[in-house]
């Protein structure tokens, strides 16, 4: 049984790996991938206003110590306007600026670095999401395995009570010590031992997959093979690729940021005032619009932003190597890995069916008095431990499976059911 709250005093059930994968898309995990490749955009946006013109509005009010024009003024002016000069000691202004890039070479590498960036944080986003949903398989083998061992255990259990029945009657009737139910009932409590510490691990793995989905397990999802595994590209190498070509457009961007750049400028404003010579208002509107040449000869930050962008791309560059290596290298060992376990599962099962066997010959022999209460006991254990290993290599192929098919970026919601 599953249950997962949707609203407060709200639950359903859900018996599909579909389900667990479907919450994982829900859930924080993913949201905050989504959220990063909503930044990236931004980013882009970004660098892509500084194109266009800036366009303000301005409001100002100054005084002076000696009367001051409004704007510059012709001697054949003044004439004509005298006595109302303008110029006063107390000057308003409003008017508006207007200014946008015409060339600067380094906004354009920019933008095309912000948008290299924009898709590492979408295949970032998608990484994410298949590593999560191959933890997601993973745990659920593990809880799946938890439990299975959980159930050899009670059926170790029952065998030993009914063990524990036979030696007890001998043991009252004299045929055999009292030593000989010590240790059935040492054995007994051992395994209450064992199941309690495999309750406290289920926990651990019931948290983990709530953590990432969202939904509470009671018990694992039942799981099979939906589809065939898909190898090509190792796709967590995908993000580290358009990161290193961020970097390297970086490095491009820094450099441009010598380049000559053109600028254009404009403004316009209304000033106001009182005429000194007489008095009366005056106002003078004024602007100009001009185009702006900066070339730049010494740049020493400039420089050092440079070479630290070019660390940055070496590093990067290394880290993608280091983990093209680690991933071929990783995911060859894992493909092998793969067919050893679907081997080791066939042998396991066999190896179940003959200690089943053995068992009930022993348990046979045991009762007619022809073998030891100690070798008994191990034919018990031989049972225990050949399920345990079978057990143990399906979780495994279960986990190795996920990871293969995260490392070759296959859909787990189409390999698993």
């Amino acid at each position: 049984m599953l249950l997962i709250s949707l609203l407060p005093g709200t639950a359903f059930q859900a018996a599909t790996m579909q389900q667990l994968f479907e919450g994982l898309k829900g859930h924080y995990q993913t949201q905050l991938g989504e959220l990063e490749v909503r930044q990236s955009v931004n980013a882009l946006e970004l660098v892509k206003a500084q194109l266009y013109p800036t366009i303000r509005l301005f409001g100002s009010t100054t005084h002076y110590n000696s009367p001051t024009n409004l704007r510059p003024v012709t001697p054949t002016e003044n004439a004509d306007v005298a006595p109302d000069f303008p110029f006063s000691r107390n000057i308003a202004r409003i008017g508006a600026t207007l200014s946008m890039p015409l060339y600067v070479a380094s906004l354009y590498t920019l933008a095309d670095r912000a948008a290299v960036m924009q898709r590492s944080a979408r295949e970032k986003k998608r990484i994410d999401v298949l590593k999560n949903e191959a933890t997601l398989v993973g745990a659920n083998a593990n809880l799946r395995y938890l439990e299975e061992l959980r159930q050899a255990l009670h059926q170790k259990r029952s065998t030993l009570r009914t063990t524990e029945k036979i030696v007890r009657y001998k043991v009252e009737s004299g045929r055999a010590p009292r030593s000989a139910l010590l240790k059935v009932q040492d054995r007994l409590e051992q395994i209450e031992i064992a199941i309690n510490s495999l309750e406290i691990q289920r926990e651990n793995v019931r948290a983990l997959i709530e953590n990432l989905s969202g939904i509470e397990l009671t018990r694992a999802v039942p799981m099979r093979k939906g589809g065939t595994l898909r190898k090509g590209e190792l796709a967590p190498l995908r993000p580290l690729r358009e990161k290193a070509e961020a970097d390297r457009l970086a490095i491009d961007a820094q450099r441009k940021k010598l380049y000559p750049s053109l600028h254009l400028n404009a403004d316009i404003s209304r000033g106001y005032g009182e005429s000194y010579a007489s008095g009366r208002n005056v106002q003078r509107d004024y602007g100009g619009i001009g185009v702006t040449l900066t070339v730049p000869l010494v740049d020493l930050p400039n420089y050092r932003s440079i070479e630290k962008a070019r660390l940055a791309h070496q590093k990067s560059q290394t880290l993608l190597a280091q983990s093209a290596e680690e991933l071929r290298t990783r995911a060859r060992s894992r493909s092998r890995q793969l067919r050893l376990l679907q081997r080791s599962l066939s042998l396991h099962r066999r190896a179940i069916v003959h200690q089943k066997q053995l068992l009930k010959m022993a348990r046979a022999s045991y009762q007619k008095g022809r073998m030891t209460l100690e070798e008994y006991l191990r034919y018990v254990d031989a049972l225990f431990d050949a399920r345990a290993r079978y057990f143990q290599s399906k979780a495994q192929y279960w986990q190795t499976l996920a990871e293969l098919a995260f490392l070759y970026g296959n859909d787990l919601q189409k390999l698993v059911r």
